[in-house]
């Protein structure tokens, strides 16, 4: 190479770059300062090569072979197993893989002895994404949400989970307001009530002036051919040694029977009975699920085609029907609440402090037509015991829950948007309520999740998709805020004493629908 003469031409010749060969080909030629010093470059005619390569790093040394970045996204650097390649930025970081509209994108693991033994794999023909093991696809996720694997799906074993798929129907349990009737007037007079277990309080019957009284007993769930059992619990006064109450069924058609009170000669004083009914007893209720709510004999039945049950509110403004699990509190022993019992199912035993057990709730629901999403409030997630089998409306009532609503006007607490569904979550008397930005649609599936974290935050998904939280009380924002972080979840806070639930509230003159496929509830030991 030629040399330069004088001062100020060998001063600047020494900030410029050389090599000491010509590039005249494709070989790999060292680049170095003017005065030889190499740089960290080396040029051919078709290709460059850099020790360490920063696009964006404005004069930082690159974390890493290759860093890209738009903002730092602070005090990190990138893990020496995995900075080959490290994309940064403040906010939302990625790498885009784009392919022709009919074949695959790939990213692939390989070793020494197999350049492909792992990858992941996604098939834009099918729209479909392919996880490989040891040379060969072991799981495939299509694009109706279906997984496929090869081997066994194994849970934590450090969880305890239940399911509930509704193989029986839940019915009112004894001790509910829609269970509990009392006959007017007389002995005669005929009592309506749609359960399937029914307390009858009878008017004052005088079994001395006459051997036996029957009453007509209406109940939509009787058919011509149901087996109806009706059986003496207590009465308000007192019976003889010698004397014999004597309660018989009979006369048993579509939608009614007949119940008769008879002694055996021997007179009883005039008191009321309290009698028990129960129609069709060897067709079994669900044990663990009861059946609740405000005029709640609307019909539940099984969706036989779907999996899963669904609920049916009555046509009066306000009707409702909920389910929840069998508690202390809805339980057969009269009078309600009994500390001696609680824990009546393991619903309630093991599920009743979600958010200290790092608790997941997973309940997929369908609404049914577009009768069924207007005038109508949908509710499901975790809330106090239904003590009287109602569903507490307003969410400013409870001092701590976390659930999704859907609701078409305020009965059920202010909103800002009654299209919507949102999220509320309360905890130490504070209410947060969340504009998810979903509408709802009728005959459309809902795969709502409720998960609470270590730290007792709440996350909540909607199939599958996360949605941010506010962290905003509604004494600051009234109604609900769209909060625009996916992943922010609750505020952290005791959600204590609750249990699921799942209703379905007419705010009209209409009855309203509501399908339910299965409940799951998983949670640490």
């Amino acid at each position: 190479m030629s040399s330069l003469k004088g001062k100020t031409i060998s001063r600047t010749y020494q900030k410029l770059i050389q090599s000491d060969n010509e590039i005249t080909d494709g070989t790999l030629k060292q680049v170095s300062t003017g005065n030889g010093t190499p740089t960290a470059m080396k040029l051919s005619t078709n290709k460059a090569e850099f020790q360490q390569l920063g696009v964006g790093t404005d004069g930082v040394t690159p974390d890493g072979l290759l860093h890209v970045l738009s903002v730092s996204a602070g005090a990190v650097t990138a893990s020496s197993f995995a900075n080959q390649l490290t994309l940064e930025n403040s906010g939302d970081a990625g790498l885009s893989i784009l392919s022709g509209a009919s074949s695959f994108g790939h990213i692939y693991f390989g070793d020494a002895n197999d350049n492909d033994v792992g990858g992941i794999s996604y098939d834009h023909s099918n729209d479909a994404m392919n996880f490989t093991v040891d040379g060969s696809q072991s799981m495939n996720l299509d694009k109706s949400g279906n997984l496929t694997i090869g081997g066994t799906l194994s849970e934590s074993e450090d969880r305890y989970t239940l399911i509930e798929n509704f193989n029986e129907i839940p019915y009112h349990d004894i001790g509910h307001p829609d269970s509990e009737v009392t006959q007017s007037t007389s002995g005669t007079t005929a009592v309506v009530n749609n359960t399937k277990y029914t307390r009858i309080t009878t008017a004052t019957i005088d079994l001395a002036a006459s051997d036996s009284v029957e009453f007509t007993f209406t109940n939509d769930m009787i058919e011509q051919n149901s087996h109806v059992l009706a059986y003496f619990v207590n009465s308000s006064g007192t019976i003889a040694d010698n004397a014999m109450l004597d309660i018989m069924v009979h006369d048993v058609q579509d939608s009614s029977c007949k119940i008769r009170l008879s002694t055996n000669a021997v007179d009883i004083a005039s008191q009321t009975y309290l009698i028990h009914v129960t129609v069709d007893p060897h067709i079994p209720s669900n044990y663990n699920w009861v059946r609740g709510g405000i005029n709640s004999e609307g019909p539940t039945r099984i969706t036989y085609s779907e999996g899963g049950i669904e609920l049916s509110t009555l046509s009066s403004d306000n009707d409702q029907t909920l389910i929840t699990p069998r508690n202390s509190n809805n339980s057969i022993f009269d009078g309600g609440f009994h500390a001696a019992y609680q824990g009546i199912s393991s619903w309630e035993s093991n599920f009743t402090d979600p958010s200290s057990n790092e608790t997941t709730l997973k309940v997929p629901i369908t609404t049914v037509d577009s009768l069924d999403i207007t005038n109508v409030a949908i509710c499901t997630g975790w809330k106090r015991k239904p003590i009287s089998g109602d569903f507490n409306e307003d969410y400013a009532t409870d001092t701590s829950q976390a659930y999704f609503l859907y609701a078409t006007n305020d009965d059920f607490g202010t909103l800002t948007n009654h299209t919507n569904l949102h999220f509320v979550h309360s905890t130490g008397g504070v209410d947060y309520v969340t504009n998810l930005g979903i509408t709802i649609e009728a005959a459309t599936n809902y795969n709502l999740e409720i998960r609470f974290d270590e730290n007792k935050k709440v996350s909540a998904f909607v199939n599958g998709v996360q949605y941010g939280l506010t962290n905003t009380p509604t004494t600051t924002t009234a109604g609900g805020v769209t909060e625009p972080n996916s992943t922010q979840k609750s505020i952290s806070g005791d959600v204590i004493g609750q249990l699921p639930v799942v209703c379905v509230t007419t705010l009209s003159a209409t009855s309203k629908k509501l399908k339910v496929h299965f409940i799951k509830a998983s949670r640490k030991f």
